[in-house]
């Protein structure tokens, strides 16, 4: 009940008038978005609201595709963490609709993972499939993939899933996706018993992996990070102790 009020108070608040300009309206909504950070939960709320309303505006005034979808994303995302999964995922789709451009395949990707969180799976397979071609960065088609096979498991295609990560771990060029792959990949074999399998997939996701961790770069920090906090490694350690005893 609290959370309901606060959320009808924060729609109340986020009643101010909005700025005319498509320029404006996408500065107002980064604004509010930004202003969310560390305040109490009604601060926060009605930050969020008037950051939906703004890019919500944008997305419906401006003329240009890509910043179309780049506001129905933001919109969708904004809502989604909300627990608002229905308003979330229409404005996800809108922007999925715009014509083709990164944010429009950004906002089709993030459709597919509501889809997939909401148990649509045949719906989120769907979208993650379109996510595919020439102009589709490598970075979204992948991690495309990746969630295409989490979709596919969700609908008890396990074998099927597990081709897909492994396509895609051992094929991949974004490391993000490629590690992604290789823990679900890991994991799958994990859940069968196959510990002696996971811990190959674990040891060939370091090897294949090494190159790019090596890189003096954000991508290389994220890389050590990724392979650090690895939770298939941690599962692994888990099943070994537990097959000890």
């Amino acid at each position: 009940m609290i959370s309901w009020v606060l959320l009808a108070s924060a729609l109340y608040c986020a009643g101010a008038p909005l700025p005319q300009s498509t320029t404006a309206l996408l500065d107002a909504g980064r604004a509010l978005k930004g202003q969310m950070r560390g305040q109490a939960p009604f601060r926060r709320e009605a930050a969020r609201m008037g950051a939906v309303r703004a890019f919500r505006a944008c997305s419906k005034e401006t003329l240009e595709p890509g910043e179309r979808a780049l506001c129905a994303l933001r919109a969708g995302e904004l809502l989604c963490a909300a627990s608002l999964d229905e308003p979330g995922l229409k404005a996800l789709i809108e922007g999925a609709q715009s014509a083709p451009s990164t944010w429009s395949h950004r906002s089709r990707l993030a459709a597919g993972e509501a889809l997939i969180t909401q148990g649509r799976y045949a719906e989120a397979s769907r979208f993650l499939e379109a996510i595919k071609g020439a102009g589709v960065p490598s970075c979204l088609s992948e991690a495309a993939r990746v969630l295409r096979g989490v979709s596919l498991k969700g609908r008890g295609e396990d074998d099927a899933a597990a081709r897909l990560w492994r396509e895609v771990a051992e094929g991949g060029l974004t490391p993000r996706a490629r590690i992604d792959a290789f823990e679900l990949w890991g994991r799958e074999l994990l859940s069968s018993g196959d510990v002696e399998g996971a811990a190959g997939v674990l040891h060939l996701c370091r090897e294949k992996m090494s190159a790019a961790a090596f890189e003096a770069t954000a991508q290389g920090r994220y890389v050590r990070a990724r392979l650090r906090r690895s939770t298939l490694a941690n599962s692994i350690r888990r099943a070994m102790c537990s097959r000890s005893k």
